[in-house]
C-alpha cells in the first residue's frame, strides 16, 4: 500500500497544525496588544507552538514520504 498515507498521520498532522497556528495567533496578539510583559506565557507560548508545528510538519512530511 505505498502511496496511500496513515489516517492517524493525517489526523495527527492537522491537530497538531491546528494548535500550533493557534498557539502563534495567541503569542503574536499577546506580545502586540499586551499591556504587560510575561515571560512565562511568552516562553510557554513559543515552546508550545515549536513543539507542535514541528510535529505537523514532520507528520506531514511522513504522509508524503518524504
Amino acid at each position: 500500500m505505498a502511496g496511500i498515507p496513515s489516517l492517524a498521520l493525517w489526523v495527527f498532522a492537522w491537530i497538531f497544525l491546528v494548535i500550533g497556528l493557534v498557539s502563534l495567533i495567541i503569542l503574536i496578539i499577546y506580545t502586540k496588544y499586551g499591556r504587560e510583559v510575561s515571560v512565562r506565557l511568552s516562553i510557554i507560548s513559543i515552546v508550545v507552538t515549536a513543539i507542535f508545528l514541528g510535529f505537523a510538519f514532520h507528520f506531514l512530511l511522513l504522509s508524503w514520504g518524504i
